[in-house]
């Protein structure tokens, strides 16, 4: 494999060495984004669980 560079003193002539590159702050809003859906949408789905689960039952403090 040959990446055609030979010597360093061309090095300031090289790009981006990966793909996407300089979409990296476009995929982190958008992995937060989609992590904040993900979070709110298990926050939806535990809550029916919950509720579910525990039905209408409800404890009075003074017992």
């Amino acid at each position: 494999m040959n990446t055609g560079i030979t010597t360093l003193t061309n090095l300031p002539e090289v790009k981006a060495v990966y793909p996407f590159a300089g979409m990296e702050v476009p995929f982190t809003i958008g992995f937060v984004a989609l992590f904040l859906v993900f979070l709110g949408w298990q926050f939806v789905m535990e809550a029916k669980h919950h509720k579910a689960i525990i039905g209408t039952f409800t404890a009075s403090p003074a017992e």
